[in-house]
């Protein structure tokens, strides 16, 4: 009761932000306020709802792609709960980073300091100031749209006619989507909206564990017998639960706190104290979460932090996606 109370005195304001968002985008393409062109190819990854999609893996991934095809990348980023800037050197190979809220300055600089031919937005759809070559818009095939509303009361960024500007639709989580009926409805109303997108689906493939600090490698199979104790901080923690449920393992206890959440000692010794009480010995988190729990653990005597390793792989109309990422680079 108290929460639909809330939502709807949330209401008004998100109606406020939709109106505030709208005209910007309005005076956006009428050049009322500047958008600026810089001396690179300029892709973008990012979504239109808050967090949980994985656009993140999905920027490291291209970039990769990108550099193994000779292209000079670098990722701008705007640095929010530092998770970002923190994780990305750590899935891709040697891609520059740069982190600041003007993308803008941030890619002359990459292209003046790192001869960069690519500038990689990551979050950047809604960052129009900044023209761009190619639009990806990551959408969680379990959650695509929230429950349809703007922030607050929703989780939408933008209203559902954004997606206009979207070059790709990336699907992400596929796999976690037990009803097909609800991809194909999804699949529609993306058509429905921008015919000429794109529409790709993906999965975040699970392929071992590694022991933090020391990032020993452990086979999943090692952890078959016994619970676990999940912690994250992400968009999607339900979608974490069920990967890890998907590979046949036990799940005692998840501790979810919010996205982007910066841990404290505290957190640690909690968790510690109730991997001691029920005499449990694992816990699992996310390659987002392990870069801010590095440095707090280890305090715990006879328990282990493993981190799940994932990769992105496309599943579905993969031709289609390189051939549109390629394409820029034929205009």
């Amino acid at each position: 009761m108290f929460r639909k109370a809330l939502l709807l005195l949330s209401v008004p304001f998100s109606l406020l932000y939709f109106v505030i968002i709208f005209i910007r985008n309005i005076l956006y393409n009428f050049n009322i306020f500047r958008k600026y062109k810089i001396n690179a190819k300029v892709i973008s990854v990012g979504n239109i709802t808050w967090g949980g999609t994985g656009k993140t893996p999905v920027a490291a991934f291209i970039a990769d792609i990108l550099a193994k095809k000779s292209r000079r990348v670098s990722i701008l980023i705007r640095g929010y709960g530092n998770d970002e800037s923190e994780l990305l050197p750590k899935l891709t190979s040697n891609v520059p980073v740069l982190v600041g809220r003007d993308r803008v300055k941030r890619g002359k600089e990459a292209i003046e300091n790192h001869l960069s031919d690519t500038i990689l937005l990551d979050d950047g759809f809604q960052y129009v100031r900044l023209r761009r070559d190619l639009d990806i818009v990551c959408i969680d095939a379990s959650k695509p749209f929230g429950n349809g509303w703007v922030i607050p009361t929703g989780s939408l960024r933008e209203g559902l006619y954004a997606l206009k500007r979207g070059d790709i639709f990336l699907i992400t989580k596929a796999d976690l989507v037990s009803n097909k009926d609800k991809l194909e409805k999804l699949e529609k109303k993306l058509i429905a909206i921008n015919h000429r997108a794109v529409i790709v689906k993906a999965i975040h493939r699970p392929l071992h564990f590694y022991e933090i600090p020391n990032e020993e490698k452990i086979n999943i199979s090692e952890l078959q017998n016994g619970e676990l104790v999940l912690v994250s901080a992400i968009g999607s923690p339900e979608c974490f639960e069920k990967t890890i449920l998907r590979l046949g393992l036990k799940i005692n206890k998840h501790f979810i706190f919010r996205d982007h959440y910066a841990y404290a000692k505290e957190d640690i010794i909690n968790i510690e104290d109730y991997c001691r009480k029920n005499k449990l010995d694992r816990v699992v988190t996310t390659e987002k979460d392990a870069v801010k729990l590095r440095g707090l653990t280890g305090a715990g005597e006879g328990v282990k932090y493993l981190v799940l390793k994932v990769r992105l792989e496309i599943i579905e109309n993969e031709d289609g996606f390189y051939n549109r990422l390629f394409g820029i680079y034929n205009s």
